[in-house]
């Protein structure tokens, strides 16, 4: 059985790989980078002073602030949308229904694909960053980036948290990207559900809002606030399989599947 869901996942990962998914994972990684090392030379007179102290944690966050709160909660929509419109773009669905799988294998398999990209989109934009910090020194050595040692322990936190707080809503978009065929409309409740939680940032309720935990985890001082990692971890988890178990079900027994 494990054997059988493994061959199925990897098909799927091969099905992702024809698309545009790979490409837009490569190409959102390498957005913010490429942006921050033309601002870090355009104006070293207003950001040399920030890195003086620590270089490369500095660089980190610089680059981190706005893929937490923006670009990974974008490229989950888009790329959960991508993934799961492969088959009704093909109108494949009542064939991969149709084959000799269970409804678990099926679901799960693409899931897992999707879950798979996340990550490796963070560790493509951590690579860029790191690429994008040595040439930023060659450039400008006044940076001090190569003259300090790189803060492993720092990126690994950041990027762990952030894709702990992202989990669910890859869930939440896989699952309405599931339920509606027109690519248009999960895009757009994505886009909606993220927005609204950007606007409502500052509402106390808003800690259980799972589209604002990636930025969440990101932007909270926990040294100051370790009361809040506790409290985020816990909702993000909550949310994760909440939302696995709604998606499940309510795919599994609707009137029409996709």
């Amino acid at each position: 059985m494990k054997t059988k869901f493994f061959a199925n996942t990897t098909a799927e990962f091969i099905k992702a790989k024809r698309s545009f998914a790979m490409w837009l994972t490569i190409l959102a990684a390498l957005f913010m980078p490429a942006i921050n090392v033309v601002i870090l030379l355009e104006r070293p007179d207003i950001l040399l002073v920030k890195f003086e102290q620590t270089p490369w944690l500095t660089f980190f966050r610089f680059n981190w602030k706005n893929v937490a709160a923006v670009i990974l909660p974008m490229y989950i929509i888009l790329i959960t949308n991508l993934i799961v419109q492969i088959e009704f773009r093909n109108n494949t669905w009542k064939q991969v229904y149709a084959s000799p799988r269970s409804f678990a294998d099926i679901f799960f398999s693409k899931l897992v694909v999707i879950q798979m990209l996340v990550p490796v989109y963070i560790l493509c934009f951590d690579g860029f960053v790191m690429l994008a910090g040595l040439l930023v020194h060659s450039l400008n050595p006044a940076y001090r980036l190569m003259a300090s040692s790189i803060d492993w322990s720092s990126l690994l936190l950041i990027s762990c948290r952030v894709y702990l707080g992202c989990l669910a809503v890859s869930v939440i978009q896989y699952w309405l990207s599931l339920r509606f065929r027109n690519f248009v409309i999960p895009l757009g409740l994505g886009l909606g559900l993220w927005i609204t939680g950007i606007v409502l940032m500052d509402w106390d309720k808003i800690i259980y809002y799972p589209y604002v935990y990636s930025a969440f985890m990101f932007f909270i001082d926990f040294d100051k606030e370790p009361q809040q990692l506790v409290v985020l971890t816990i909702s993000s988890v909550t949310a994760l399989v909440l939302s696995i178990g709604i998606a499940y079900y309510d795919i599994k027994y609707r009137p029409e599947r996709p």
